[in-house]
């Protein structure tokens, strides 16, 4: 009984994948799409974080304002939103800066 052609073929196919650099090669790119997938879903969760933020900064009724008037410029909306998420998240070191600023003004006043 003759083999058949399909048999050989995978044969041939499982004795190159076996090779050490097919195996090298399909390790990297599973490395390389886990690490993809991995940043991805760090993107969206800064996505999720940045609009949160900036909510909690101004307040969601002060956002949609915001976000209204910004309808002519919408190509400034990423950095005003990640402006305003920066600023929430620094929020206690520009207060504190802050308080320095307006405290030394106070005191050069009362000279």
């Amino acid at each position: 009984m003759p083999a058949s052609p399909h048999t050989d073929a995978r044969a041939v196919r499982r004795a190159l994948l076996d090779l050490r650099p097919v195996r090298v090669i399909r390790l990297a790119f599973v490395v390389l799409r886990r690490d993809v997938n991995r940043m991805r879903s760090r993107l969206l969760l800064f996505s999720g974080w940045v609009w949160v933020a900036a909510g909690s900064l101004v307040g969601f009724e002060m956002l949609e304002i915001l976000l209204g008037g910004l309808i002519a410029v919408p190509e400034v909306l990423p950095v005003v939103l990640i402006a305003l998420a920066l600023a929430w998240y620094f929020r206690r070191g520009i207060r504190r800066m802050w308080r320095r600023t307006t405290s030394r003004r106070a005191h050069r006043r009362s000279r």
